[in-house]
């Protein structure tokens, strides 16, 4: 925070909370509000100026106004930390939630201040400013913004053993994010037509195996040969800022959570399950990580990772894949082929879940053994589902890292200091996507047995 900002934000919090006028012999620092104690009797002052806010201010002019607001960007799909009037300066927020305190106020009353206050403290550390996060703005905009979200999330797990949230997702968020970076760049309209190109290609040879007369893929991948060709750079445009979105949802509703139990504890906690802004379920994740048994540190971290995926960004995958119709499903489905979660040792989803074909998926009637099928390069599964994304996250990420953590710790270690403009680099895996499938599609052949 500089010096400007901080008398500011002092200033400015003592006239929105005090309520009382500077002592006579005082002169009022720069931005703040003379504010007249009325006697009985006396005249009303006259009305002051309307403060003009430094960024991350807000539009505050009283207390007042600081509580029951709604949280109008709580999926984070807008510019700004959880409301517009809110400051962004944690020095100011404090002096308001301390104010909510002293005053005994119900913390639902005070729910979106306090969410935006924790939001504002983990923000200044990872040197993020919430009203500079504006996901429709897209990936390449954002890219400051997603890379120090997942420094931030690798720092905390350096300096917080028990944060295995923060350090898997601070490993796997830079994979997801380059992917986008490459769909973005050039809008890669043409490497989505190979795509399509090589999939019908193996559709074709697995016809000419069974030889069924219709081919009829699984939805996933009819989706891909059906749009393929017809996939726009606005479409790539608005499924990045959704990716965006999602990533800037996950980092304002779970990092507050984690700044208030590194300040707090688990009373801090449990304000923030009293204002309504967690479950049941969440605080008694936060309580198994306080326990600092192994074991129960794992479940707990894993429920936050499930409160992510499922309460999270749940819907926002969702409304993803639906978006255009097939062409949504096309590209959640491209990113889940891409998909390769840059932790040592994880197997990537395509290669978890390969995508099996037989003659009943090809149209045809289901002869007696021995049959044809064909096990391709493909994922059986869209990422964006939120059950099919969780089933390999539990039976493969969170195993993977676990194991990575205690019984390779230089290695994990080395993965979490690894600068992260490298650490993007290293994933700009997108603009060889149609070599990748070109290779795969090479190497399938069908079984018969």
């Amino acid at each position: 925070m500089t010096a400007r900002r901080a008398v500011a934000a002092a200033t400015l919090a003592g006239a929105l909370t005090a309520g009382l006028a500077h002592p006579a012999s005082a002169e009022p620092l720069p931005g703040s509000v003379e504010i007249a104690r009325v006697t009985p009797g006396s005249a009303m002052p006259p009305t002051p100026p309307p403060l003009e806010p430094l960024p991350g201010t807000g539009t505050l002019r009283s207390q007042e106004e600081a509580l029951d607001l709604p949280a109008v960007n709580a999926s984070a799909e807008g510019n700004g930390g959880y409301h517009p009037a809110l400051p962004t300066d944690p020095g100011l927020l404090g002096a308001l939630v301390d104010r909510a305190r002293a005053d005994r106020l119900p913390p639902a009353r005070y729910a979106t201040l306090l969410a935006q206050y924790w939001l504002s403290v983990g923000s200044e550390k990872a040197g993020l400013e919430p009203n500079n996060w504006d996901p429709t703005l897209g990936v390449e905009a954002n890219q400051g913004n997603l890379a120090r979200t997942f420094s931030y999330y690798q720092r905390l797990q350096r300096e917080n053993p028990d944060f295995l949230w923060t350090g898997q997702g601070g490993l796997a968020g830079p994979s997801f994010a380059a992917g986008t970076m490459d769909v973005t760049i050039g809008r890669q309209v043409l490497e989505v037509r190979e795509v399509r190109a090589i999939v019908a290609d193996l559709a074709g040879r697995l016809e000419a195996a069974a030889a069924p007369a219709v081919v009829a893929l699984p939805e996933d991948v009819a989706s891909l040969l059906q749009v393929g060709n017809r996939i726009t750079a606005q479409d790539i445009a608005d499924f990045e800022v959704r990716v965006v979105a999602m990533s800037k949802h996950i980092y304002q509703d779970l990092i507050p959570q984690h700044e208030a139990y590194l300040s707090g504890g688990l009373a801090a906690i449990d304000e923030y399950r009293a204002a309504g802004l967690i479950d049941d379920t969440t605080r008694e994740a936060w309580r198994l990580v306080d326990t600092g048994d192994p074991d129960a540190v794992v479940a707990g971290n894993a429920m936050l990772l499930h409160r992510e995926q499922f309460d999270v960004i749940g819907d926002q995958w969702d409304a993803a894949r639906a978006a255009g119709g097939p062409v949504g499903r096309a590209l959640t489905y491209l990113a889940t082929v891409a998909a390769d979660p840059a932790i040592p040792g994880i197997v990537p989803p395509r290669e978890y879940a390969p995508l099996t074909l037989g003659t009943a998926d090809l149209g045809g009637t289901e002869p007696p053994p021995p049959r044809w099928r064909m096990v391709t390069p493909l994922p059986a599964f869209n990422w964006s589902v939120r059950e099919e994304r969780w089933r390999y996250i539990e039976e493969v990420m969170l195993p993977t890292y676990r194991s990575l953590k205690d019984t390779r710790p230089d290695v994990w270690r080395a993965a979490l200091e690894r600068p992260m403009d490298e650490q993007f680099l290293r994933q700009r895996a997108a603009v060889r996507l149609p070599d990748m499938l070109a290779s795969m599609a090479r190497v399938t052949y069908p079984v018969y047995g």
